[in-house]
């Protein structure tokens, strides 16, 4: 139907029935510069598209090109079968609208497996799809999905909201195209993203094979160089402002929720449940991959499966060419490959920056991190517990991978076996522990942790879920901690945590504290002022913006020897941590960490690594020391070396 024939034909409706009384003015929902069109597949007849004379078949809907501000309502407890494929794009203000009126059930778009996609829209933009009851059923297994939108050599398209959608029974195979709500890009002649869509509210249940995800033919993510092969063009077009919030995900097939070649995505919020249940491929709970800071909060994954000969299974991966991804604030218990997954390094890729922090898992299996490969990334101010009888790992390593990891203020509970398995013994280095907890289980490969405690972290009620894990007056969790710069300024839930006081370790900050009142020992250890004092510098040593762990600014030492020092007040007969990141401008060169004039010998520890690394060493003051000196020095090569967020803790 031409789509002027159809407003004019629901006008000239409208306006008849509002002259004869049967209609009031209020009746057509407003939407600015447009028409609302009436569905209703179980009346008798086919309409005009009034709300007294309803089209009653999808067919009509998919033949009108509809205009910015018009609405597609679809009468509720009524079901359509087939595709809903309607036309036309709207407006910047004035979206086309598709959702429900009346009163009964969501209204059903069955595509009873007769189509690829139940609900689908192509190249266009300024969409939103509310309230319907999706589904894909079939007796055979295809390329299915519930709701498809694909914009095919587009350009931008903008706007997109899919809320409180119920999507189930999609008949998909096990090939990762089959979704229960997709977004997707192709074509290689015009550079093709989406902006601004959301995914909100929407519950995907029973699809093969993945719950929700998007995806596109732009994706040569510079760390991932073997995505693009003959005829795709060589170009990253990552999607922004693209959100994934309070979705809940359940019996699929595969992965639950997949962020790709996302700029600063956001997911949060979701819960997806029994995920992996067919797929014999490797599957996860949540995860992102060839992003850039992508941030993953507040979400529940539990019950993920491991399928046999696989090694997946998790609630949360920082996948292929993911950088700066940030897991924050979730809840994982229960899933068969563990809570955390490092991809950095799959298929040849890079990746890394990632930051993992306040979250609770409780009772993941396999193990707690699953490392293949990943640089100058965080794990800190997690709590992790491990009931009697778990054979739990806390670090498994993917042979052949490098692995470059900080692990600080984290609390493992671990009652069960499980231990720590590194590829080689030369690579257990690369994970830099300071001030963690060990409770439970102390295999003999336990990492030798400056500032370690072994003491039980007195929890509330462990194993009792996200109320378990405060931490009561006594325990010596509190207070004990490290400030991590950027720690993003709360804990699990929700309250503030110290930027300047010893905060608590793990997840929850149950002790109070004033940050006013806590004075650091070691000054200016940042250097994000730009100033360097109060550090003695070398004639060759600057604060520079050239490279920087955090904040923009670190101390750049030049070609040897270069060095800083800084004096602190000390007590006597005391332990202290003093803890850095460090890296080197090339492998030929090597920087050290070191304290020196505390009453004992002198300590260092070092690295050749050019990416970000954490180092960390304890020492104890003598029986008159009142001072120490800490330093960063770069005693090795010709080249360069950085410092930066160095802190000095008493134990």
């Amino acid at each position: 139907m031409d789509r002027s024939t159809a407003r004019k034909a629901v006008r000239a409706a409208t306006a008849a029935l509002l002259a004869a009384g049967a209609l009031t003015a209020t009746a057509t929902p407003a939407q600015a510069a447009g028409t609302a069109y009436y569905v209703d597949c179980s009346a008798a007849a086919n309409g005009s598209g009034s709300q007294v004379s309803p089209w009653n078949t999808l067919a009509t809907v998919n033949a009108t090109t509809f205009a910015p501000g018009d609405q597609i309502l679809f009468k509720r407890s009524s079901t359509c079968t087939g595709q809903l494929h309607p036309k036309g794009s709207g407006a910047a203000g004035s979206p086309i609208v598709v959702d429900a009126y009346g009163t009964g059930a969501q209204p059903a778009i069955a595509g009873e497996g007769r189509v690829p996609d139940a609900v689908y829209l192509y190249n266009q933009e300024y969409w939103e799809l509310r309230n319907l009851d999706v589904s894909n059923t079939a007796s055979d297994k295809a390329v299915r999905t519930g709701v498809r939108i694909v914009l095919n050599d587009f350009g931008t398209g903008d706007y997109y909201r899919i809320k409180n959608l119920n999507v189930h029974d999609v008949s998909g195979d096990l090939t990762k195209a089959s979704v229960g709500i997709s977004l997707d890009v192709y074509g290689t002649a015009v550079q093709t993203k989406f902006n601004d869509a959301i995914v909100d509210g929407n519950t995907v249940r029973r699809v093969d094979r993945t719950g929700i995800s998007n995806g596109t033919s732009w994706n040569c993510n510079p760390g991932w160089t073997g995505v693009c092969g003959t005829g795709t063009a060589n170009a990253f077009v990552p999607w922004t402002d693209i959100v994934f919030r309070n979705n809940t995900i359940s019996d699929t097939g595969g992965d639950g929720l997949i962020m790709r070649n996302l700029d600063k995505g956001l997911a949060e919020h979701n819960t997806v449940f029994d995920a992996a249940q067919r797929s014999t491929e490797n599957n996860a709970g949540l995860w992102t991959i060839a992003g850039d800071g992508d941030v993953i909060q507040n979400n529940e994954v539990y019950r993920v499966k491991r399928q046999p000969g696989t090694n997946d299974g998790m609630a949360f991966d920082a996948d292929i060419a993911a950088d700066m991804s940030v897991f924050q604030y979730n809840y994982s218990h229960d899933n068969e490959g563990g809570f955390m997954l490092f991809c950095g390094s799959c298929a040849n890729a890079s990746g890394g920056g990632s930051v993992v922090r306040y979250n609770l898992s409780q009772n993941d299996k396999s193990r707690f991190l699953y490392a293949v490969g990943q640089t100058s990334s965080q794990i800190y101010n997690n709590t992790v517990y491990l009931p009697t009888g778990s054979t739990t790992k806390i670090i498994e390593e993917s042979a052949g991978k490098t692995t470059k990891v900080a692990l600080n203020n984290n609390v493992f509970h671990n009652l069960g076996t499980g231990g720590y398995q590194y590829d080689n013994a030369a690579n257990a280095a690369n994970y830099d522990w300071a001030t963690n907890t060990f409770y439970g289980n102390h295999p003999s490969n336990e990492p030798d942790d400056a500032g370690k405690s072994t003491a039980d972290p007195q929890f509330t009620n462990p194993g009792g879920g996200t109320g378990g894990y405060g931490l009561q007056a006594g325990s010596p969790a509190r207070g004990s901690g490290i400030v991590i710069p950027g720690n993003g300024g709360k804990d699990y839930n929700g309250t503030p945590v110290p930027a300047v006081c010893r905060p608590d370790r793990g997840a929850f900050q149950s002790s109070a504290f004033t940050d006013a009142s806590c004075a650091p020992l070691l000054a200016n250890g940042t250097f994000d002022s730009g100033a360097s004092a109060p550090w003695s510098l070398s004639s060759n040593a600057a604060v520079t913006t050239a490279a920087s762990h955090n904040g923009g600014r670190s101390l750049k030492l030049g070609a040897t020897p270069s060095t800083a020092e800084q004096t602190i007040a000390v007590s006597p007969n005391t332990t202290y941590t003093f803890t850095g990141w460090m890296k080197t401008g090339a492998t030929a060169d090597n920087a050290v960490l070191g304290v020196k004039n505390h009453g004992g010998a002198q300590l260092t520890a070092g690295t050749t690594s050019t990416t970000w690394v954490q180092k960390s060493l304890s020492f104890t003051t003598g029986a008159s020391a009142t001072t120490a000196t800490v330093f960063c020095y770069h005693n090795v090569g010709s080249g360069s070396a950085y410092c930066d967020d160095l802190q000095v803790v008493k134990n």
